[in-house]
């Protein structure tokens, strides 16, 4: 009865993990190293492949683990025509409600702000949640704030209009708890570049088992099939 027990344990364990999705997570927090100054560009490199608390272009806060198979992508967009005006967007250092170090908008009018996470091939992204505030710690009343499928520019999750806090030293936090199998966008500061973000929490997940997995499956079937056929002689 032991071996049994245990042969059904294993067995159920290799099916759950067949079947689970396995998660690591990385916080944008855009502490750039080296430094840029307030205006400056955001590198196009920061957070692509995350698997480490630092690399060469800043640093980053461990959520569930790191996400070395996510690139990411920043672009300021022209509203009135619909095209990016900008592959970048600025970084800031204070005064966004509480939040320190800052992603906003290279101009204002008429533009607004994107960050894309892009998945590689078998891998799919879970955005956790990020935090938005307003310039010179006021409110920002009116604010659009939009989650995106990046590929058909679908919108995913629309929390327009919104008020982004920002008085008092205070910030607002979204929390979409969105898993998506493919790219996806961040939108935020229409028309209103004293908008800024930080504190990007996100996953990667699969479930592309690992081969181990694979390996446990076949030998809790390989030994249920053996047991039966000692209880088909046995009889």
């Amino acid at each position: 009865m032991k071996t049994r027990s245990l042969i059904s344990s294993t067995l159920l364990l290799s099916a759950s993990a067949l079947f689970a999705v396995s998660a690591q997570a990385t916080i944008l927090t855009f502490d750039l190293d080296p430094s840029v100054g307030n205006y400056g560009d955001i590198p196009g490199a920061y957070g692509d492949n995350v698997n480490a608390a630092s690399d060469a272009v800043g640093s980053y806060s461990m959520g569930n683990g790191y996400t070395p198979n996510i690139t990411t992508e920043y672009r300021t967009w022209r509203i009135s025509t619909d095209t990016v005006a900008y592959n970048n967007l600025d970084f800031w250092d204070f005064n966004y409600g509480d939040l320190v170090n800052v992603a906003f908008s290279v101009t204002s009018a008429d533009h607004f702000a994107e960050i894309t996470l892009v998945p590689e091939p078998g891998w799919a992204i879970r955005l956790n949640s990020f935090d938005l505030a307003g310039y010179a710690k006021i409110d920002h009343p009116d604010s659009q704030v939009r989650i995106l499928d990046a590929a058909s520019e679908a919108v995913l999750i629309d929390y327009s209009p919104v008020t982004v806090l920002g008085a008092g030293g205070t910030h607002s936090t979204f929390t979409p708890n969105l898993t998506f199998f493919g790219a996806i966008s961040i939108r935020y500061g229409y028309n209103d570049w004293n908008i800024g973000i930080d504190n990007i929490n996100f996953d990667q997940v699969t479930a592309v088992p690992e081969p181990e997995t694979y390996a446990m499956l076949l030998a809790g079937l390989g030994l249920l099939g053996f047991m039966a056929r000692r209880r088909t002689q046995n009889v």
